[in-house]
């Protein structure tokens, strides 16, 4: 038995190839099949995070701010990209509802970092003073070592970063902050996920009830779609918002 694929996942409403796809175990238990996805986020057991929601896509003018302001030290911007959440967080209030806080990806502050800011604790502390506490912004977590970079680095490289050193980079700093919480990770870009995951698994390890995230832009992929649409990779996947 076997679903034939519509080219939609079932799971995250990502275009799939077509073909014939069969969920594992689900014949044997007598459950209905669904497409598999091409995403390997979507099949993850146990994914540590449930949604990762996006302003936009990392190209152009959104590309060009965001270097500027992280590679170049430019920090006129946080309040720019601060605003830019606090919109987005504003005009689709019942998505996020349910989230008691929301956390920034930490930076590597100590001997050998790679910029002597927090880029991401930046634009999220002119966040919370935005939201005026309808946003609650905790530092949760912090970064205990300095990781390889990883950007314009290939797939399999991101993933390597991702299964060594990175995922022991990230320390909750009070567990008992975090037991039962619905976490709002925020971060910059989200390319391969991989620092998102890292960060995520940190949280639910320290108890977190749920965790996703949202960040300025996500990685441009290679097929043609709709550009600067803001919306949401849920869970894991793809699904434009409105």
């Amino acid at each position: 038995m076997a679903y034939k694929s519509g080219r939609v996942c079932a799971a995250c409403g990502q275009l799939a190839v077509p073909g014939e796809w069969l969920v594992a175990g689900a014949v044997e238990e007598g459950l209905p099949t669904e497409p598999l996805c091409r995403n390997s986020w979507c099949s993850q057991p146990n994914r540590p995070l449930s949604a990762v929601y996006w302003t936009g896509v990392y190209e152009g003018s959104l590309r060009a701010a965001i270097f500027a302001y992280k590679y170049k030290g430019d920090l006129r911007w946080a309040k720019s990209f601060a605003h830019m959440l606090s919109v987005f967080l504003a005009r689709r209030a019942t998505w996020f509802e349910q989230y008691d806080v929301i956390c920034p990806v930490p930076s590597f502050r100590g001997p050998g970092a790679r910029r002597d800011f927090g880029h991401v604790e930046l634009f999220c502390a002119e966040l919370g003073w935005l939201a005026s506490g309808q946003w609650p912004v905790e530092q949760l977590v912090g970064k205990v070592a300095e990781t390889e970079p990883m950007s314009a680095k290939p797939h399999f490289a991101r993933r390597r970063i991702g299964r060594t050193t990175l995922s022991g980079a990230f320390r909750v700093l009070n567990p008992s902050e975090v037991e039962g919480c619905r976490v709002l990770l925020v971060d910059d870009v989200c390319a391969s996920g991989e620092t998102l995951l890292a960060v995520s698994r940190a949280l639910r390890g320290a108890g977190a009830d749920e965790v996703a995230a949202l960040v300025l832009a996500r990685a441009s992929w290679h097929q043609p779609r709709e550009r600067d649409q803001a919306g949401a990779l849920a869970p894991m996947g793809l699904a434009s918002g409105p």
